[in-house]
């Protein structure tokens, strides 16, 4: 795993020519004009069942994990006595990997390919404290926008993988549904 700042990450992903647009303010959206699809799902309240959907949301792609991006936009919500201790255990779970930049100056984390466990643990932090933050799995034509509100949206531009991830996440009674500031661009269309 190593951690990036936000201009880096633009960067990374301008060189990569995907089709991925990582918005100064703290977005990700698709850079084309076709129609999106959302999914939204509500994060349990338990620990342990957060864990198992950080475990879905890495284990939609099946054997295959080949790697993620995780990207801190917001964690200063909340109650300042347990914001420092998510954002401890996040500042120890870096140094693990010799990450020694502030989430604040280096929000984004990559995961490698036989990292899919390491990637599991990091997303369990935004989904627990109700921090803003974006899961991408590399290989895999979506994203998880993970919100404080206690909603995750699964966003795609390709309806094959809206019905895949409806399918897998069907238990977790989805709702077909775009972020709001999604919407506002679909209208457009």
């Amino acid at each position: 795993m190593f951690a990036l700042s936000n201009k880096d990450l633009q960067a990374r992903y301008e060189a990569m020519s995907l089709n991925i647009n990582v918005e100064p303010k703290g977005y990700l959206s698709y850079r084309d004009s076709k129609p999106l699809f959302g999914i939204r799902l509500d994060v349990p309240s338990e620990g342990p069942k957060v864990a198992l959907l950080a475990y879905s949301l890495v284990a939609f792609e099946g054997d295959g994990f080949c790697g993620a991006l995780l990207w801190f936009t917001s964690w200063d919500i909340g109650t300042p006595q347990i914001e420092r201790c998510g954002l401890k255990l996040l500042e120890q779970m870096r140094r693990g990997y010799g990450v020694t930049p502030s989430v604040e100056n280096a929000p984004a984390q990559f995961f490698r390919t036989d990292e899919s466990v390491d990637a599991q643990a990091f997303l369990t932090l935004p989904l627990i404290f109700g921090w803003d933050a974006y899961f991408m799995p590399h290989g895999t034509r979506y994203f998880a926008y993970a919100r404080q509100n206690g909603s995750l949206f699964l966003v795609t531009d390709q309806e094959e993988i809206s019905q895949k991830l409806l399918a897998f996440f069907e238990k977790r009674h989805p709702v077909a549904e775009l972020p709001s500031y999604l919407r506002s661009s679909q209208q457009t269309l």
